[in-house]
């Protein structure tokens, strides 16, 4: 099926290069005919770069290319190059990222959805949204799509802060293997091995296979930093002919790692390398499976083409955290430090806190095209999802060794979701409108085992969606969006017993222009609001979580590229961010941790066959509390942060090519100037300044073959 309208050529001609079947240059210079479309019921299609220019939305997508150029450590570090992406980096390693979208509270990035592939990453999509485990690496990754607005209908719950959709590297045609060894140097004997193999690619011309193993090994730059992560996967695909075929993920990952923890302004001043909590620990594992069976349909009925897919994805997962506790009413001498984390004093306890975690859901969804004069493109779906969660703590007297168990919690969840939208296309696709419709029905049931209570909560949200494009010319294409997105309550905010908050909702808001003149050069403005109610946050007075009314968070982001020659290429993109408590006993201060203004910029240069790449990063200062204290206290739990910039360096070569072989040598610096900088503590040791990683040197060769 073929369409004259630029963008249905642009989302048939993309979809094809993945495929092989077309080269990069016919992408650029020769839109032709092709016989057939393959439909994708996917409205994310396949993250590539191209399929951005007419998304009815703000959405960036980090190709291989730019995360190698940029010197990126981890994904976390990658995504500050996203116009209102803000990370706390607690471990230096990107094994617990902490990942802030506009504005939104950013530990264990509980705010944004992270897809691998398409499947949820997170340990539960209803019940525990926080990363705590983050099953994957960036050597494992093809490239990085953020969907900051636009996606909520098919993607959710738990969208406020967007779509962030990994992409696992792709099964070579033929067979291919690499090996790769990046070194990072941080100084003082401390050295993080980050060790990548990948073999497979086509067994017959229907099967094909490929199987990677990730691992990082050794320390990051502070004491108390030791590292093991291991990341296997074992990616199949099997076209069962012409109209059919069947994509299967088998995935195990495991981490083991010490935790720095944070500082007192003390012992920061003092050496920022230093750790205070010697028993901070975390472990981590978990083996996942995800299937995805597609039918080309073709014309069907009233539709000219369709598709069918089933997804299917479940997990087992332990994680644990080992930390410092310091108890108060312990102390007989009258020094009584004035937090449980509190660096100045010594840990009286130590706590732990396994959860289990089994999940699993099954997803059909199904797309129409429909040609006419006003064509039709139809996604319906609906997904189940269970969920069994294990929440316990856990305390040891250090002095005793007594241990007694704090809490002893279980979740059962069974959650259904039906999803519609329907784009229509007016004056030959120029004028595109998608009303959309989500639904969820949530029931969630939660039993106290320790005080032998049980609450039950029932979630049924109808979430409309709407988003409009319009295509000036081929280079010229404005967009808008209105979504409304859900969060339900967490298993560690349904206590007490007689305290059952309500779930999160939001209404986010965007708006947006998008210039592409060249295939190298674009650029895109958007305007965003995001109008929140019930936002849950701790309250540290009553020690729970407590629903704090209304906020509002507004801005405007500027993002471009631009290639004034052909070996050089320059990217930047730049955020204003505007929060606002409206409710409440802060009402009128900013969120915490949200920096008004997030400048980043890039150069990209090619010279004599190697690849030179310097980028940088700024963030203004930040409130680290709701009371937006500007002093620090004493034990480090609020006050003002100040304003950072980073800049990397990176250097790569190709040494070696012949036929299928290729031998690469690359050298990085992140944080070239050694600039200080720290985050405020968070989750198991939220006391304190947490140093960000100081200047550090990289050094990765692979070979494939």
């Amino acid at each position: 099926m073929y369409k004259k309208n630029s963008k249905f050529q642009l989302k048939t001609l993309s979809v094809a290069v993945v495929s092989g079947l077309i080269s990069s240059s016919t992408l650029a210079n020769e839109p032709t005919k092709m016989e057939t479309m393959i439909v994708n019921s996917s409205i994310l299609g396949n993250s590539d770069i191209e399929e951005v220019q007419y998304y009815q939305g703000n959405r960036t997508v980090l190709s291989n290319d730019v995360l190698k150029k940029t010197a990126a450590r981890s994904i976390d570090t990658a995504l500050q190059q996203i116009p209102g992406v803000k990370i706390n980096d607690e471990t230096g390693t990107g094994v617990l990222p902490n990942v802030s979208v506009r504005g939104l509270d950013g530990s264990r990035s509980g705010y944004s959805q992270f897809l691998l592939d398409e499947i949820p990453m997170t340990l539960a999509p209803y019940g525990h949204t926080g990363q705590s485990l983050f099953p994957t690496t960036l050597q494992m990754i093809d490239r990085i799509d953020v969907v900051r607005g636009g996606a909520a209908v098919q993607y959710g719950p738990n969208n406020v802060g967007g779509v962030i959709n990994l992409v696992s590297k792709p099964i070579p045609e033929g067979w291919q293997t690499s090996l790769n060894e990046r070194i990072t140097f941080y100084g003082n004997k401390r050295n993080l091995y980050d060790t990548y193999l990948s073999t497979g690619g086509d067994i017959n011309d229907n099967v094909s296979m490929r199987l990677s193993g990730n691992f990082l090994t050794g320390e990051s730059f502070r004491e108390h930093s030791d590292t093991d992560v291991q990341n296997w996967m074992l990616q199949t695909r099997w076209k069962i002919n012409n109209k059919q075929s069947l994509d299967t993920n088998i995935q195990y990952y495991n981490a083991d790692t010490d935790l720095p923890g944070a500082l007192n302004a003390e012992a920061y001043e003092e050496d920022r390398d230093q750790s205070l909590r010697e028993n901070d620990e975390f472990q981590a594992n978990t083996t996942r499976i995800s299937m995805k069976y597609n039918h080309q349909l073709g014309e069907v009925g009233f539709a000219d083409d369709a598709a069918f897919d089933i997804i299917a994805f479940g997990h087992k997962s332990k994680r644990n955290f080992d930390w410092d506790y310091y108890d108060a009413s312990s102390d007989t001498d009258g020094d009584i430090g004035s937090h449980w984390a509190d660096t100045t004093q010594d840990a009286t306890h130590t706590r732990d806190s396994p959860r289990t975690f089994k999940v699993y859901g099954v997803e059909p969804r199904a797309n129409f095209y429909i040609d006419g004069k006003i064509s039709q493109e139809w996604i319906v779906g609906t997904r189940y999802v269970n969920e069994d969660i294990t929440y316990q703590l856990n305390q040891t007297d250090n002095t005793t060794g007594v241990s007694t168990s704090l809490r002893d919690w279980q979740m059962d969840t069974n959650a259904m979701a039906y999803y519609a939208s329907n784009k229509l296309g007016f004056f030959n696709d120029r004028l595109t409108v998608t009303p959309g419709l989500r639904y969820e029905d949530v029931r969630m049931e939660f039993t106290n085992v320790g005080q032998g209570y049980t609450q039950s909560n029932h979630v049924q949200e109808i979430l409309p969606g709407l988003t409009l494009g319009y295509e000036f010319t081929d280079a010229w294409f404005t967009y808008a969006n209105a979504q409304r997105s859900l969060r339900t309550p967490q298993i560690s905010q349904l206590w007490p017993e007689d305290q059952k908050l309500d779930s999160e909702l939001s209404w986010n808001y965007e708006v947006g222009i998008r210039f592409t003149p060249t295939d190298l050069s674009y650029l895109n403005v958007a305007l965003y609001r995001i109008d929140f109610e019930n936002k849950i946050q701790y309250d540290s007075d009553q020690g729970l979580f407590v629903n704090i009314g209304e906020t509002r968070s507004q801005g405007i982001e500027i993002e471009g590229q631009y290639t004034p020659i052909e070996k050089l290429t320059l990217r930047a993109a730049y955020n204003f961010l505007d929060t606002e408590q409206l409710e409440g006993e802060y009402s009128g201060n900013e969120l915490s941790n949200s920096s008004k203004h997030q400048l980043s910029a890039s150069a990209f240069y090619s010279i004599s066959g190697a690849d030179l790449g310097l980028s940088a990063f700024y963030y203004s200062k930040s409130f680290s509390d709701l009371a937006n204290t500007v002093e620090e206290n004493d034990s480090g739990t609020v006050g003002q942060l100040p304003s950072y910039t980073v800049v990397n360096l990176s250097l790569a070569k190709e040494l070696y090519q012949k036929d299928n072989q290729s031998l690469k040598l690359s050298f990085a610096v992140n944080n070239l100037f050694d600039n200080e900088y720290y985050f405020r503590g968070l989750d198991v040791s939220p006391a304190g300044r947490v140093a960000a990683p100081g200047r550090s040197f990289t050094v990765d060769l692979g070979y494939t073959f």
